[in-house]
């Protein structure tokens, strides 16, 4: 077999490779970090990089389709400004009953007359119940440190036997891992106090945006799931790294992570196969909670540590919108409450005590940028919000030159170009002469043919236009559309009517930055909702923190998994035509 040398610019990263092997290739099986929008397919154009071919000549190409030949430089486009990825949640406080506890013993030394094993000596209670490895070391461990011991519970296990005092050493992390961003958060389980923050995007976008193309990438052999699950458990010891340095503390002081994510998130982090969440009818291989020890799945912690992973309800609704619902407390509401968090799926609950139902939607990926002409994730340089009216404006993350458009600008840029007659009803983006609008009139030069495709230009960008034209809107339109009729059709099952909803939770970055009046006047959410919608931010987040410092939180959780009755829209027989006839404005 023939090798080349390929060069990877700007870090000159040098590599030899089979010939024949695409770029993409060879990024997986080198660890840089490049993503594939549609997970190499070649359909989103996205991973467009430069080929300097040895004889000098330049060319622009895929990195999903093109195959090495010869020798080559692959210069990589410039990477992006760090992401806006929210982590700041609703917050309420609770009384500190944490997953795993500490507990210090100053004990009686034995005796003639006092010869209880040391075990008994330790734990006089009935019922604790404790590893192998414990009593192994429990002797040693009890003399060297003079009957000064700590033991660490969870739940009804010793798990483990610390010498002296060791009590102010106990953390936990609760992480929130997103189809797209992973944000954790470093807790004193002692107090109950937040120490600090980390996030970052997850590493497994070099393996498709969505997680159908991460499911079929698992799937195609062991080791895509290996690359797949290590690379996100890789970045969590990364993080874990990166949080106890900030709180001069060591990661051998945690002993506690909970974990919530969507079914298949939660699925490649435990290294369980993926395979059938793709293929009807949809099952996941577990969905009650699941508690492993973090060595088991590489986690670098304390030795003893436990990870905890939130309970799913279906194979596309997973532990994020368990861990979103506890923190919006829909356990307790006695009016009916509607919870929507699009992401790159969208999940959406409606209920209140006692009641509550779920489904979950293909919408997530035109909001998060990806099919969209300009979209981009909320980045610096991405255009957030857009106002078209007698006077013209929009404003950029991070107040730099425009690059993109993110999905809270896409849904405004929609609606204000509907709202001054540039987009009719059915989502078709007029010509300048056919708008009748006076407003619209105005903007009429924005209005051009890009790629033979029209198009409304929003702003001069550093490398070019940002714009939407109209294969961007028919995306949309199949996205709000989705979400719109996911939320008609479980009014229908609920037995309600839109006027019933009191409150309509929005969770997660794209819920916290869009404007409530944008989503009404394009009919992602109903119009008579507007006054009723609240931004509830990283919600997933919040609930995996309230579980990790609340043992009765996290019961919560759990009994809220199993009452969660999960609807499939494709297999509902009105789906179909109330998504068609939400398709339009």
């Amino acid at each position: 077999m023939d090798f080349f040398n390929v060069t990877i610019l700007p870090d000159s990263v040098q590599i030899k490779v089979p010939a024949d092997f695409t770029l993409k290739q060879v990024f997986n099986e080198n660890g840089i970090n490049f993503e594939f929008p549609c997970g190499g397919l070649g359909v989103c154009k996205r991973c467009k990089v430069t080929i300097i071919r040895s004889d000098g000549q330049v060319q622009e190409a895929l990195a999903c389709q093109y195959r090495v030949k010869e020798d080559v430089t692959v210069k990589l486009p410039h990477k992006e400004a760090k992401h806006a990825i929210l982590s700041e949640g609703i917050e309420r406080h609770v009384a500190v009953d944490t997953l795993v506890k500490k507990v210090y013993f100053e004990l009686p030394h034995p005796t003639l007359s006092d010869n209880r094993d040391d075990w008994k000596r330790v734990i006089e209670q009935q019922g604790i119940k404790t590893s192998l490895k414990v009593l192994q070391d429990l002797p040693e461990k009890l003399r060297e440190s003079d009957f000064k011991v700590t033991a660490v519970i969870e739940a009804d296990r010793v798990i483990s036997i610390e010498s002296r005092d060791t009590t102010h050493k106990l953390l936990g992390m609760a992480f929130d891992i997103g189809t797209t961003t992973i944000a954790g958060y470093l807790v004193d389980l002692k107090s109950g106090k937040d120490l600090c923050r980390v996030s970052t995007l997850n590493p497994q976008t070099r393996f498709g945006a969505d997680v159908i193309s991460r499911i079929s990438y698992a799937s195609e052999s062991a080791e895509g799931l290996d690359k797949l699950h290590g690379a996100v458990i890789n970045e969590i010891n990364n993080l874990i790294q990166e949080a106890a340095k900030q709180a001069n503390h060591s990661p051998l002081d945690v002993y506690a992570i909970t974990f919530a994510g969507n079914t298949t998130m939660h699925h490649l982090l435990l290294k369980i196969p993926p395979k059938y969440l793709a293929r009807a009818p949809y099952v996941p291989v577990v969905t009650a909670p699941v508690v492993v020890d973090a060595a088991e799945i590489n986690i670098r912690i304390n030795p003893e540590g436990k990870v905890f992973a939130f309970p799913n309800i279906a194979g596309f609704v997973g532990g994020d919108t368990v861990a979103a619902a506890l923190a919006a407390e829909l356990d307790k509401a006695d009016k009916l409450k509607l919870l929507i968090d699009i992401g790159t799926n969208g999940e959406i609950v409606l209920g209140s005590k006692g009641k509550y139902l779920a489904c979950s939607t293909a919408a997530g990926p035109a909001f998060e940028g990806v099919q969209i002409s300009c979209g981009m994730r909320g980045a610096s340089g991405a255009i957030d919000h857009v106002s078209i009216g007698e006077e013209y404006e929009y404003t950029v993350i991070g107040n730099t030159s425009p690059r993109g458009i993110a999905g809270s600008g896409l849904v405004d840029a929609v609606a204000e170009l509907f709202k001054a007659g540039i987009v009719d009803e059915k989502g078709r983006l007029l010509k300048a002469e056919e708008i009748k609008d006076p407003i619209g009139k105005q903007y009429k030069d924005k209005i051009t043919s890009i790629n033979g495709i029209t198009a409304f230009v929003i702003a001069e960008g550093s490398s070019g236009p940002v714009y939407i034209n109209q294969k961007d809107i028919r995306e949309f339109q199949l996205a709000k559309g989705a979400i719109a009729a996911g939320i008609e059709v479980l009014l229908k099952e609920y037995g309600a009517e839109t006027k019933d909803i009191d409150e309509v939770f929005l969770a997660g970055a794209f819920g916290n930055y869009l404007r409530p009046e944008s989503a009404c006047d394009v009919g992602l959410i109903p119009k008579e909702l507007k006054d009723r919608i609240k931004g509830i931010g990283n919600a997933a987040g919040a609930g995996a923190k309230l579980a990790l410092i609340s043992q009765k939180e996290y019961e919560r959780a759990v009994a809220l998994s199993r009452e969660i009755k999960y609807i499939e829209l494709s297999a509902h027989p009105d789906f179909n035509s109330i998504f068609l006839n939400k398709v339009g404005f």
